[in-house]
């Protein structure tokens, strides 16, 4: 089996979640290595048209990934099955959008390192805020794929998602701009079970909005100073992050202020995918960079000046 790979894939299904916001699923390589949480892959669609005249390829996260053959009701397709959420930022994401079942894009994966699982007695806080969630998701989905998911409510009546694995214990806790940017994953014409586990897993999340609209009134750093006062056990969580500049600043400086291990996978614009072209460095807090997609995208929290990226 490879772990890296260029190839064709057939379109599944690429539809609109939210505003702006797209899930795309599509035909995975069966001689290739399954992706792991937090790895990326880069994509061209067949036909893209730009005044610019080049288009290079784009990142994407992996937001899960099913290993077994699952039926698509509409067209009886089987094959495993890959997937993504991403924005429409520009010509090659636009390109993308307007992809339809059955049309193919150019892939290759899988790109970058993944999420650690948590050690010893730690839990697990998963933080995702924007197109920040999709990896977020896959990591909880692997988690928990062997758990028990229960639902218990918390202060301010937001709601939080706590998963036993082997003693371990998982929380979400999700930013979104207002209820409008809350995604939607059903999809009642295809069979596709990933859509279920990301329905169960964002309706039990602590859902943070900057208005107040759905769940907890506030950004993902109030509802974690929120949890912190009303949990005695933080002092063994292990922070898991991904989504805008600002909010994984807010989270680095969070777990280090209180001394957790942290995590954080950093959106950053590419040009090679590869590490070659330097194109996407960070700044190292021991000096110099470092490359998001070679070194990365996943960091210890500590690696990076998570302020200097802003």
């Amino acid at each position: 089996m490879k772990t890296l790979k260029q190839f064709k894939s057939a379109v599944i299904l690429n539809r609109s979640i939210a505003p702006n916001l797209m899930h795309l699923a599509f035909e995975w390589s069966e001689d290739l290595l399954p992706p792991l949480p937090g790895q990326f892959f880069t994509f061209l669609p067949a036909m893209v048209e730009s005044s610019a005249g080049i288009i290079l390829r784009r990142p994407l996260a992996f937001a899960g990934f099913e290993s077994k053959k699952h039926a698509v009701k509409s067209s009886g397709y089987q094959s495993a099955i890959a997937h993504s959420i991403y924005q429409i930022r520009g010509p090659c994401t636009r390109a993308l959008a307007l992809q339809r079942p059955g049309s193919h894009i150019d892939i290759i994966a899988s790109l970058g390192n993944s999420f650690p699982y948590p050690d010893g007695d730690e839990k697990a806080i998963i933080a995702g805020g924007g197109i920040g969630i999709g990896p977020m998701l896959f990591l909880a989905a692997s988690l928990a794929e062997n758990g028990t998911i229960a639902q218990s409510y918390i202060e301010n009546n937001s709601k939080s998602l706590e998963t036993s694995i082997s003693g371990k214990e998982i929380q979400l806790v999700f930013g979104f701009r207002n209820t409008l940017f809350v995604p939607k994953f059903k999809e009642p014409t295809y069979d596709i079970p990933i859509l279920n586990t990301w329905e169960k897993l964002l309706s039990g999340a602590f859902m943070a909005t900057d208005d107040g609209s759905e769940g907890f009134h506030g950004t993902v750093l109030d509802a974690l100073e929120c949890l912190k006062k009303d949990n005695k056990s933080l002092e063994i969580w292990h922070i898991y992050g991904c989504g805008p500049g600002a909010m994984i600043a807010e989270l680095a400086a969070f777990a280090e202020r209180n001394n957790f291990p942290a995590h954080l996978s950093a959106e950053q614009w590419m040009a090679c995918g590869i590490g070659a072209c330097q194109g996407c460095v960070l700044p190292a807090r021991k000096g110099g960079y470092l490359r998001v997609c070679a070194d990365g995208p996943v960091f210890e929290a500590d690696a990076i000046d998570w302020e200097a990226c802003l």
